[in-house]
């Protein structure tokens, strides 16, 4: 198995965060990213990133000129682990 395709992918800085803001929201939009999470230059390629994991969807949005970002359903599955590992560890 490769890094790509493992969860050693989300050793790259703000993935998780990004996954994270999204199992919250489960779409936004890409400056949401920007605002909410870092202003990191790179967001594009993590994104790209995630996307090519299966677990996001990019949709550019002529109407408004933006990039709407939504997870897949293996996406809100991922969520939902990353939530379940997030109230463990914050657990007694």
């Amino acid at each position: 198995m490769t890094r790509e395709k493992s969860v050693a992918s989300f050793e790259e800085k703000h993935l998780i965060s990004i996954m994270m803001y999204m199992s919250i929201n489960e779409e936004c939009k890409k400056m949401d990213i920007y605002d909410q999470i870092t202003s990191n230059p790179r967001i594009p390629e993590k994104l790209d990133r995630l996307e090519g994991m299966g677990l996001i969807k990019q949709i550019h949005d002529p109407n408004q000129r933006s990039i709407i970002i939504s997870l897949t359903p293996k996406g809100k599955q991922v969520c939902d682990l990353l939530k379940e590992v997030d109230r463990l560890i914050k657990s007694e």
